[in-house]
């Protein structure tokens, strides 16, 4: 304990620690700030939609204790389906400001794409991401690390102090793994306090009954990041003969690991598994919306003879039927290019979630934003059941209009509303734990080849 105490008070007496110390606390607080501004809007963005929705529920249901409604005259009214505020919004922007969190279903347009941006964003912030909690603790926090404990062994080692220092039977490998600790703890003790104020900092305290764990992973998660970086500056310094040294491997050990693995795997995963644009969904609903269209009377016969149980008496049709019957034939039409859509999303995904351990960079972000609730899970969860909500409104409304039934008050019970069901903790838990252990097992390995290098004959002899 003594050695630790020492080894921390001799790495804060250096001015240069408290630079890099007073850098690192502003980009962290910054990116909390940032954080809460988007987290923000978010909530501007969902709580006056939740607000509309309710009131037109409400209005419906007050309606219908009074009187007879034709469902033609709710069809064109938006019902709302949002996406809850994230359980760690100010953890990782993930995304939060790509995918939409609101989304207005009209009965007449059922078949527009779920992805179509309702808000507008800065093109070039969508192009280069946001500066979030997410990207300071992957991105640079290890520089930090690294900064602060590039110079472990190698400048002893350079001076020849590391010959006196092994000749009062210290054992290397613990001496060395003392250094690395005291050098990294303050960085780490930053980075942990930043992802614990993630939770309460400004108006971002969720009511999510899992926040708690959430944020207890997230500091595991953490903690195990920085361990990583701290046996990778002991692996290197156990081999390297200079600071300079030690300090050019550490660099290029940082390009690898955060800026060219994930691009190496971004490359492989666009090259085996090619998204089809958003260009192309929205030109083929319109190419199939146009052809169904021009074909309207054609469309309506074929569907009453699909279903003959929703004929009305007489065959009488108005402007309303032939649109339910309209847009049936475009969900037939667009059904492939959606699974089309939604297979290659899902194999990129995998493709991800198998090796994103070539780069704990990418298992750790993977994990934040799944943490964050902002990730691909949430936002696939979110769409799969905005897609059986559109299900349910055409089967409320539907069957009415095409039968030209009035809704009366036995059908105030039944009218479509939409509720988000989060996913249960055992899943994303499950998730995250295998990257936490994926990122230890890599630290541990890097931890046992610097304590095979460093016996003391061999340090003594370099």
């Amino acid at each position: 304990m003594s050695t630790l105490i020492f080894e921390l008070r001799l790495a804060l007496r250096d001015r240069a620690t408290w630079v890099l110390l007073a850098l690192f606390a502003f980009t962290l607080v910054y990116a909390l700030n940032g954080g809460a501004e988007l987290a923000e809007r978010q909530r501007r963005i969902t709580g006056p939609a939740l607000e509309q929705s309710r009131m037109l529920e409400t209005q419906v249901r007050e309606a219908l204790q009074r009187q007879t409604i034709d469902p033609r005259q709710l069809a064109r009214q938006p019902l709302v389906a949002a996406l809850p505020p994230a359980p760690l919004p100010l953890l990782a922007a993930g995304q939060a400001d790509l995918a939409p969190s609101v989304e207005a279903v009209s009965l007449w347009r059922l078949q527009t794409p779920t992805d179509a941006r309702s808000e507008l964003e800065n093109p070039s912030r969508l192009l280069s991401g946001r500066f979030d909690l997410a990207f300071v603790l992957v991105w640079l926090f290890p520089l930090f690390l690294l900064g602060l404990a590039y110079d472990l062994l190698a400048g002893d080692r350079e001076s020849g102090t590391l010959r006196l220092v092994l000749s009062r039977g210290v054992r290397p490998g613990a001496w060395l793994a003392l250094r690395a600790f005291a050098r990294g703890a303050p960085a780490l003790a930053l980075a942990l306090l930043a992802t614990w104020a993630s939770s309460w900092w400004g108006d971002a305290a969720s009511a999510a009954p899992d926040s708690g764990a959430r944020l207890a992973h997230a500091l595991a998660l953490v903690g195990a990041y920085g361990v990583f970086w701290l046996s990778i500056a002991a692996l290197v310094n156990a081999f390297a003969r200079s600071a300079a040294a030690a300090a050019t491997a550490l660099g290029a050990a940082w390009v690898a690991f955060v800026l060219v693995a994930p691009t190496l795997l971004n490359i492989v995963v666009e090259s085996l598994h090619p998204m089809p644009s958003r260009a192309e969904l929205v030109a083929s609903a319109r190419e199939a919306s146009g052809d169904a269209e021009r074909r309207g009377n054609e469309v309506l016969n074929s569907f009453y003879r699909d279903h003959p149980e929703l004929a009305p008496p007489g065959m009488q049709t108005d402007f309303a039927q032939r649109i339910l019957a309209v847009q049936e034939d475009v969900a037939r039409a667009m059904d492939p290019v959606r699974e089309r859509f939604d297979a290659q999303l899902d194999a990129q995904q995998r493709i991800v979630e198998l090796w994103r351990f070539a780069s704990p960079a990418i298992a750790v972000h993977e994990a934040l934003t799944d943490l964050a609730g902002t990730g691909y899970w949430r936002q696939r969860a979110f769409r799969e059941q905005l897609a059986g909500f559109k299900e349910a409104v055409h089967a409320f409304f539907s069957p009415r209009i095409h039968k030209n039934l009035f809704l009366t008050k036995a059908d105030a019970d039944q009218f479509p509303r939409f509720a988000f069901a989060e996913e249960s903790a055992e899943r994303w838990s499950a998730r995250v734990r295998l990257s936490i252990l994926g990122v230890l097992a890599l630290a541990i390995a890097a931890a046992l080849l610097a304590a095979a290098r460093l016996s003391a004959r061999r340090l003594a002899s370099s």
